[in-house]
């Protein structure tokens, strides 16, 4: 799998140009070209995606790409991956005016964020937290939004999401999201720097090897990622 770039959305406190940042840069730039398909082919081969009979696309699943990724962060990079982050449900909410009523107030958390899919430490003691996408674009979104949080609290001093590219997104599973539809939204997240003291919040975006027709490379396996078991009821 290929490494194309990595988006720093916003950076304080000079997190990059610390060596927690460069490290764990390096490493997982490394991880991400460790995926490969077929196993042990030195790249990432992807078949094309094929349409059906019944009108329906085939793709390629990606809790493949994502399992295989982490497992050579932990095996191979050597990180170790700690617990959960707490977004609790506790924390002070900005207040906010009711409507006609001008009051201030404000709304209690009722949901949970849930956890990261990596979360580890540097050498000098940066907390950093790693999301492979395997969901849809509103994944995306709310990976982003739940990186940033964490950050503006202090819980967290890198933050990066995984993405594919537009043009890998075009052979994986339907509406998993792309870079391509988050590209709108970056201002967004680039004008929270304001709510960080130190941190860096960062998208990589990754992109296969080779495409191919062969029938005899078997598609990647499919789970619940994007809208995939959409697709099966539709099949």
């Amino acid at each position: 799998m290929k490494w194309l770039r990595t988006l720093i959305l916003f950076e304080k406190g000079n997190v990059i140009n610390s060596a927690d940042w460069a490290t764990v840069h390096d490493s997982y730039v490394r991880s991400i070209a460790s995926v490969h398909h077929p196993l042990g082919s030195g790249a990432l081969t992807l078949r094309r995606k094929m349409r059906l009979p019944n009108g329906q696309w085939q793709r390629n699943g990606v809790g493949f790409l994502r399992s295989h990724f982490l497992r050579h962060m932990q095996e191979v990079e050597k990180w170790e991956a700690e617990g959960g982050v707490d977004l609790g449900r506790d924390r002070v909410q900005p207040p906010i005016k009711l409507y006609p009523s001008l009051e201030d107030y404000r709304e209690s958390i009722t949901s949970d964020f849930g956890g990261f899919d990596f979360i580890t430490a540097g050498a000098g003691g940066y907390r950093v937290a790693i999301e492979w996408e395997t969901g849809n674009i509103s994944s995306s979104h709310r990976s982003m939004n739940k990186l940033a949080i964490a950050l503006a609290h202090g819980i967290l001093q890198i933050g990066v999401l995984i993405l594919p590219s537009r043009l890998l997104y075009e052979h994986l599973t339907d509406r998993i999201g792309n870079i391509g539809e988050l590209s709108g939204y970056l201002a967004m997240w680039e004008g929270l720097k304001a709510t960080v003291d130190t941190g860096l919040l960062a998208i990589t975006v990754v992109e296969h090897d080779h495409l191919t027709d062969d029938p005899a490379l078997p598609y990647l396996p499919m789970g619940n990622d994007g809208r995939a078991k959409e697709g099966r009821a539709k099949i």
